[in-house]
């Protein structure tokens, strides 16, 4: 049973860190397009103009920052958690079964080494995790943030009835020009995280039926249940995120044929209605992010991947 248990514990931290060497290849390759969000954040920032839509922006960099500080607690409890089941077993454990080129089992000294080495090098591996898992995530809510800023411009396009026929033109046409830009942005960050994402969709749905199926080997140690509780969220955690907030920014989009029904168009003239007319055909397309190609970022697909997982773990639990 516990060599069992080593053999799941161990593929369990092989596939999460196979998966972030991935996805931090990824980010190098794309490092040059990932800088360039910068600029995209920056042109849309200047366009909140209204202290409504300003606070739409930094509600979602405050969300930004709190859904943060959570994921690096609840981490950090993970390898606190997993290094205390150590220090209070009855024998000399390390926190990954491992092979070391001493006798670390009879040998203090050696103990010593070989468990913080462990420690150090799943703290990096954490931080590594937490940097990679988040960035993709916060990039949709501020997407989210600033689809709701514009759609609250287009609610008030018309609504200054001192204004003249044209200038409301030209601020429909800056809408328009707005949502393009905000495509342009969803793309880009589409062809950034796509890769990474559906790796670590995989990556979840077998780490989440490892760590499952570890708990049946757990023999009553509160420690080690704890353990692999929060490891099992933390797991789950890393795409609930992607497909939170990717199902968000696709909500949110949608909302936005809404707001342009909601302007003051019945007063306005021909060339309003028209381009209008146009605008409105155009966000029949929702802005999704995709996964490899072929996966909708959303709470469906999460759901998917759970289902999968779990057809794992019933076919983990025959075999062991």
């Amino acid at each position: 049973m516990d060599r069992a248990r080593d053999i799941l514990t161990n593929l369990s931290v092989n596939v999460t860190l196979i998966a972030c060497i991935l996805k931090f290849t990824n980010i190098l390759i794309r490092r040059q397009e990932i800088l360039n969000f910068n600029i995209w954040i920056n042109r849309l920032d200047t366009r909140a103009g209204s202290i409504e839509e300003q606070e739409c922006l930094r509600s979602a960099v405050r969300t930004a920052h709190r859904v943060f500080y959570i994921i690096c607690s609840l981490f950090s409890a993970v390898i606190w958690l997993a290094e205390l089941v150590t220090l209070v077993s009855k024998e000399n454990r390390l926190i990954c079964p491992a092979w070391y080129p001493f006798d670390w089992y009879n040998s203090a000294v050696n103990y010593a080494i070989a468990n913080i080495h462990q420690l150090v090098v799943l703290l990096v591996n954490i931080s590594q995790n937490m940097t990679s898992d988040t960035f993709p995530a916060f990039h949709m809510l501020v997407l989210t943030g600033h689809v709701k800023a514009l759609n609250i411009r287009i609610r008030r396009v018309g609504a200054n009835m001192d204004q003249s026929y044209e200038k409301n033109v030209q601020d429909l046409i800056q809408c328009i020009k707005d949502r393009q830009l905000l495509m342009k942005y969803v793309q880009t960050v589409q062809k950034v995280t796509s890769a990474g994402i559906f790796l670590q969709f995989f990556a979840t749905g077998i780490e989440g039926c490892i760590i499952a199926v570890c708990v049946f080997f757990v023999k009553g140690d509160l420690f080690e249940t704890m353990y692999l509780g929060f490891y099992f969220i933390s797991v789950i955690l890393e795409i609930f995120l992607y497909c939170y907030y990717g199902n968000e920014l696709m909500c949110e989009s949608q909302r936005m044929t809404e707001a342009i029904y909601s302007c003051n168009w019945i007063g306005q003239n021909k060339t309003f209605k028209k381009i209008l007319l146009m605008f409105m055909q155009s966000t029949q397309r929702t802005m999704t992010v995709m996964a490899g190609g072929y996966f909708t970022v959303s709470l469906s697909t999460f759901v998917t991947v759970m289902k999968s997982s779990y057809s794992l773990f019933a076919l983990l639990i025959r075999v062991t």
